[in-house]
């Protein structure tokens, strides 16, 4: 599974692409080379002298290898991802460490990110980051990549797309967005949902003195006033029933985005007081159900989660949300 993007653009698009080396904003290098040239042949026309003519043939040749060059070095030109981060996060930066031959301006395509310079130049390595943004939750195992080069006088840029494939997945995981709401229950202030347990996890049931391990907010002043050693409030523990999340994502991308989005931050909510969770959701390889104990393991789940046919067994039209 890929990121939406890949998911959307036709197959070999990509592929397509690469081979062409296009030049960057051309009309202002010709423009100003023709100018050049035009002036010195003036100045050869009117002096005469056999040396002016020489110079002006030498800056021809320096000008068209500054208008040529860049494209061949492009060609040739090579990129690599040498590390790259497990988990991401929706809208939030994630470097990947690149490598490349020569020195390149690389801009992230798919998924987006902001230009940076890649290879040679003053450092003692051509390692050096290169910033994605990611726009939406997915699985990427390659980035398309625009590298542009001006080599070796900067007179023209020239650039072609490449695709790199990354050496490991790269998930990334929905934002946080409003919980969903859950059945029954008391308000959950924290997160804008409803808890289904008639007990609130993480709510003070009463005092006992303290264990090494327990948490310094947890001390319970008054009472330890009161015996004379240190009281700590004794919390309520996890129900023991999972709580079981399911999520239908629709199939319109941006509606499936809010969900995915409102899901995790219910998966959030109820792993932080301290509840069982199991997440049950669609992938390209059919309906999956299993544990999640943390925001990592939510969030891979949530990337890799699709909207679900008619045909699998849990799909339901109705509102999806957590039960137990």
């Amino acid at each position: 599974m890929t990121g939406r993007a890949d998911r959307d653009r036709p197959v070999g698009t990509s592929a397509r692409r690469r081979r062409f080396i296009r030049p960057v904003r051309v009309v202002v290098p010709l423009v100003s080379c023709a100018g050049v040239l035009v002036a010195w042949g003036l100045v050869a026309h009117n002096s005469g002298a056999g040396w002016v003519q020489a110079v002006g043939d030498v800056l021809a040749g320096i000008l068209g290898v500054g208008l040529v060059a860049p494209a061949i070095v492009a060609a040739r030109a090579t990129v690599r991802i040498v590390e790259v981060p497990s988990d991401a996060t929706a809208g939030l930066p994630v470097e990947l460490v690149g490598i490349a031959d020569t020195r390149l301006r690389v801009k992230p395509i798919d998924p987006p990110g902001p230009e940076s310079y890649v290879g040679p130049h003053t450092t003692p390595t051509p390692v050096q980051p290169i910033t994605l943004l990611p726009e939406s939750r997915g699985v990427h195992d390659r980035v398309v990549l625009e590298v542009a080069t001006a080599a070796p006088f900067g007179l023209l840029w020239w650039r072609k797309t490449v695709v790199v494939a990354l050496p490991r997945t790269l998930h990334v995981g929905p934002r946080l967005g409003r919980p969903l709401a859950l059945p029954g229950g008391g308000e959950d202030t924290s997160g804008g949902g409803v808890v289904d347990s008639s007990v609130q996890i993480g709510e003070p049931r009463g005092v006992r003195p303290y264990r090494p391990g327990d948490h310094r907010r947890w001390v319970h002043w008054p009472a330890t006033a009161h015996s004379g050693e240190l009281m700590v409030r004794e919390m309520e523990g996890p129900s023991a029933e999972p709580v079981t999340l399911e999520i239908h994502l629709p199939a319109d991308t941006d509606a499936a985005e809010r969900m995915a989005e409102r899901a995790m931050a219910t998966v959030v909510a109820l792993v932080d007081r301290g509840a069982s969770v199991r997440l049950a959701t669609t992938e390209a390889s059919g309906p999956k159900i299993g544990a999640v104990g943390d925001r990592r393991s939510a969030g891979r789940r949530l990337a890799r989660a699709v909207a679900e046919p008619d045909e699998f067994p849990w799909a339901d039209p109705s509102p999806s949300g957590p039960r137990r």
